[in-house]
């Protein structure tokens, strides 16, 4: 079952990032902000995960990296169309089995045999929403490989998701291993 949303008259101070993400910074924020430099130009981190950082800091723009090309395909068709992706998330975040063993596991078969990038998005959230600890983890073969979470209740991040949306448009969201591309980049875009 899933959580009804919860209407709030306060400002959010810090936001949530859409994603459960094993390691995330979200408690960091405020300790990582007091270390950036006055002038915020551009933020360059190459280990992006759920972006917390990202979501809780004050740069003109922003170069975002991760060596996960299904977290880095979400984010790009999450900034290019929020609302199309939302809509089509929710058939299977408010399927009646949607928090099942049996229904988690066929989409995990359905997103390891996908190789169409906008349903292997929507699996992917999915799969990060349900499984155990919010885990991204591969085997061998590429397959995720993350058990169900057998949580009582979900959230579908609906308002998490617009926010990341309109702040990632003053972003670029890279694939790629730091050492090898990222600590490569030409000075103009540093």
């Amino acid at each position: 079952m899933l959580r009804p949303k919860k209407q709030s008259l306060k400002p959010k101070l810090k936001h949530r990032p859409f994603l459960k993400w094993a390691g995330g910074k979200f408690r960091l924020t405020d300790e990582i902000n007091k270390a950036f430099p006055n002038k915020k130009n551009c933020l360059i981190e190459p280990f992006v995960g759920a972006g917390a950082i990202f979501l809780n800091s004050n740069f003109e723009r922003y170069i975002l990296a991760d060596i996960n090309p299904d977290l880095i395909n979400l984010f790009n068709i999450v900034k290019e169309n929020v609302e199309g992706y939302i809509e089509d998330c929710k058939p299977i975040f408010f399927a009646d089995d949607a928090n099942t063993p049996d229904y988690y596991y066929a989409k995990r078969r359905q997103f390891n045999a996908s190789t169409d990038p906008f349903e292997r998005s929507i699996i992917f959230l999915y799969l990060n929403r349900f499984g155990f600890n919010g885990l991204c983890r591969y085997n061998s073969k590429n397959e995720f490989n993350v058990p169900f979470g057998a949580y009582k209740t979900h959230y579908f991040p609906e308002d998490e998701l617009r926010y990341f949306a309109h702040k990632a448009q003053s972003a670029v969201f890279l694939c790629c291993d730091f050492q090898k591309k990222l600590l490569n980049l030409p000075i103009r875009i540093r």
